[in-house]
Formats: C-alpha cells, structure tokens, sequence
C-alpha cells in the first residue's frame, strides 16, 4: 500500500454544501499548504495533485455561464488578479496568491455577496418541478401494486427522491437564511 505522501494525486470525498461554501474554501486553503492542488470538482468529490505547498485565498461565486455578461464577469475577476481554476454546475473556483497579506475581496459587503446567494436560489428553481415530475409517477404507481420486485423499486425510489425532495427545501431555507444574516449585517 501506497503512503498517501507519496501518491502524486488524491481523490477526496467530502459532503460540503452551497451554504458552506465559506468552510470549503478554508479547507481548500489548507489543502494547498499541505502540498495538495486542487485539480477538479464533481460533486462531493474533490481530485488533487501532489505540488509544493503554497499559500492561496480561495473564493467561490455562484454565476451562470449562460448569462449575456458572463465574458464581462470572468474578466473583472482576472483584472482584479483572481485565477479561475475550476468550475462546477455553475460554481466558479478562484484563487489568489496574497501579496504582503493583502487579498482583494471579491465580495466588498454583506449585501453584494447576499447577491451571490440569489443567484443560486434562481438557479434551483428549475429543479423544483423536476422533482415534482418525477415524485408524481412514483408516488402514483406504488399505489396501484401491492407487492413484488417492482413495488419494491419504486418504493426505494419514492424514498430517494423524497429525501432528496426534503434536502433541496432545507437547502433553500439555509440559503435564504444566510441571505437575510448578510443583507441585515450591511444595515447595521
């Protein structure tokens, strides 16, 4: 068996959510002054390759590449010194090497980065029928039979998509949540 110190690349699996995004970029911060660089990102999980420790601010936006001022988006972020990495359902990694201390926020309030937190809520919405849909036959089968090997998959996948269902609404609340802490933190 391989010591993980020597492996040239890692795969971590770690369940980090959208209102979390602070803590994954901590941990990603860590990482990198262990000698671990960030590589790619699917969910969950997380690829890294063995480098030379280094220090890097990591921050995450929320922004949809579909959006007309996207160019306009990508090109504030490099003129202000920040490097894209990576990017996932949306979600845009970026990091920068700070000079004497001294990193640009990308974010210079409470209510500007609540707004990142709206964009992500937009970008929910469309999964909300989704889920609808696709609980309604599943919900409406299992109903009409009484046993065996089908009853029994539909049933794991009522219970799947339920819990599934619950998670997105709890995600909503949090996000919701932390928008209403950032904007009355910028009120006060």
């Amino acid at each position: 068996m391989k010591n993980i110190s020597q492996s040239k690349t890692k795969t971590v699996f770690k369940a980090i959510f959208a209102w979390e995004d602070e803590k994954e970029e901590k941990w990603l911060e860590q990482m990198a002054t262990e000698g671990w660089k960030l590589i790619s990102v699917a969910p969950y999980v997380y690829k890294f390759e063995r480098s030379e420790p280094e220090k890097v601010v990591f921050r995450l936006d929320y922004k949809n590449t579909l959006d007309k001022d996207y160019q306009e988006y990508l090109t504030i972020f490099k003129d202000a010194g920040w490097e894209m990495f990576a990017t996932f359902a949306n979600w845009h990694y970026f990091k920068i090497k700070p000079e004497n201390n001294e990193v640009p926020e990308i974010f210079n309030s409470g209510k500007v980065k609540a707004q990142k937190y709206r964009r992500l809520l937009i970008g929910m919405v469309p999964l909300l029928p989704i889920y609808i849909v696709l609980l309604n036959p599943a919900f409406r089968y299992s109903e009409d039979m009484t046993g065996g090997f089908f009853f029994g998959l539909l049933s794991a996948i009522k219970i799947v998509l339920s819990l599934l269902m619950l998670l997105m609404v709890y995600a909503f609340i949090r996000i919701l949540a932390k928008i209403i802490k950032l904007e009355s933190e910028s009120k006060e």
